[in-house]
């Protein structure tokens, strides 16, 4: 499954996914206001692409009836749900599922005002078994509304494929079209039916025993793993397994942030470290003697000596660190392979037993992608596929564990969303200012001096071959400096 979280011009972002849209679209949101949004919808049900809108009846949405109604002109189909218990599911696991193969979720409802909000989605792809379960809930929740559609609903459609099984035994051609009719309205187009898609060409081409041997296999895996019975254990397994995805691609995204800087911070002090590093000897030197003649500059010779200390640190175990160089199509495997273990490995989503275990293991991962060490993070994802931690959307069956997990899951989205938009924040905006650690401002005194300033370099050598003294004997340049956003 491929995986990308979108925090910006989100709207933008949903228009493209629907623009590709070729076979169908289905949208559960809470509140549905955004008029581009459903113009785009209503051209899409013009073209014949199957459209259905599923959204909370209130008095928000009621803004935009009239609009509702030319999507259903167009040939779309709305539906309003109401109730506590109904629109749960809606109002927290937001989702639109294009052609069974894409899904976008996330904090984004699609209005006009989410627009002016912190708010983000994801899109994820490759994975038609998961968008099947986002296409299985959508009908679930209509039916459960509208006593209507139930398409792809697991029950219905293995109760009618051993019902297809015992006519298939007995060869009877009628009773086998007849449940053949009812069979296929079960299931809809597009991808995430495969098992089923298959049954019925072999019944088609008249392999009737291996199409009976198809139906008991489809039958039996599904009993297996049908261990639960309350359907809103459904409804939250998929919510929190929503989360899970959501909670991983933001922790990638968060990572490759953090990356960035690093190779940013990592570059500037093999470039400028040792240049940076003899300027604030100079001004600890120049403010040790300032001190002697002004007794009351004590405190900045004490900060400047600090600042030296810091930085000193730092570049020392900057120059020890190793980071490999990476061709373009290297780094790309690498940040791919990080996102996918990701998902294998982080703490929050793991089961309780296994987050020691897992935390160990993603920091090792970490590592790895900070070090750009791409075999050590090809080995650690490989040892993660063979021996992955038990994901907990995948084990929990207690229906008061899955809401405190989902709440938890919700909290550290949150958490890493504003992280996101912190580090994405102190990239764009001042990225020289607010990236460089240890950098240091130098600004002349003199109006004159201003006018043919020769730069902190020049003045740098200058001094070295001491033609003058820019902190002392050298009127004109002498300078104030201060330390900035160590």
């Amino acid at each position: 499954m491929q995986s990308q979280s979108y925090f910006d011009d989100i709207h933008l972002h949903i228009i493209n996914e629907l623009s590709k849209a070729k076979a169908s679209i289905l949208i559960a949101v809470a509140w549905f206001t955004d008029r581009e949004l459903l113009a785009l919808l209503c051209d899409k049900a013009s073209e014949g692409v199957k459209v259905e809108l599923m959204l909370t009846k209130d008095k928000i949405n009621e803004k935009v009836f009239e609009e509702f109604d030319r999507l259903v002109l167009c040939g779309g189909v709305v539906t309003f749900v109401g109730g506590q218990k109904s629109g749960r599911t809606i109002m927290h696991n937001k989702f639109c599922v294009i052609d069974g193969e894409t899904i976008i979720n996330g904090s984004y409802n699609w209005s006009r005002q989410a627009r002016q909000n912190h708010e983000n989605i994801v899109v994820s792809t490759g994975d038609p078994q998961f968008a099947r379960q986002f296409f299985e809930e959508f009908e679930n929740i209509k039916f459960r509304q509208t006593g209507k559609g139930a398409l792809g609903d697991p029950g219905r459609i293995m109760a009618r494929l051993e019902a297809l099984r015992h006519v298939v035994a007995l060869e009877d051609e009628d009773d086998i079209n007849l449940q053949m009719i009812k069979l296929k309205k079960l299931i809809p187009e597009g991808p995430g039916f495969d098992a089923e898609q298959e049954i019925i060409t072999e019944i088609v081409n008249n392999n009737f025993e291996t199409a009976s041997s198809l139906i008991e296999d489809y039958c039996r895996t599904r009993k297996q793993i049908a261990v639960y019975i309350d359907p809103e254990i459904g409804e939250l397994r998929l919510e929190l397994k929503a989360l899970e995805i959501q909670v991983s691609t933001l922790e990638a995204e968060n990572q490759e942030l953090e990356h960035t800087l690093h190779a940013f911070q990592y570059r500037h002090s093999i470039e400028l470290g040792e240049l940076l590093r003899k300027i604030l000897l100079l001004r600890q030197e120049h403010l040790r003697k300032e001190t002697k003649l002004q007794p009351e500059k004590e405190d900045e010779y004490k900060e400047a000596q600090k600042d030296y200390q810091e930085f000193e640190e730092d570049y020392r175990s900057s120059r020890e660190k190793v980071v490999a160089s990476l061709l373009p199509e290297e780094q790309q495997e690498l940040k791919s392979i990080f996102k996918a273990s990701v998902k294998l490995c982080h703490s929050d989503l793991v089961t309780a037993e296994h987050k020691k275990e897992a935390t160990k293991f993603y920091i090792k991962v970490v590592e790895a992608y900070k070090g750009n060490d791409l075999a050590a993070i090809r080995e650690l994802y490989e040892n993660l596929q063979h021996g992955s931690f038990a994901v907990a959307s995948e084990t929990l069956n207690d229906l008061q564990r899955l809401h405190s997990q989902i709440v938890r899951m919700r909290a550290a989205a949150t958490i890493l969303a504003k992280q996101i938009r912190s580090l994405r924040d102190s990239v764009v905006i001042g990225r020289w200012q607010k990236l460089t650690i240890g950098m240091v401002t130098i600004r002349p005194q003199s109006s004159s001096c201003r006018m043919n300033w020769p730069g902190w370099r020049e003045r740098y050598e200058r001094e070295e071959q001491g033609a003058c003294s820019p902190w002392e004997e050298c009127s004109c340049h002498r300078g104030e400096t201060t330390t900035a956003y160590r």
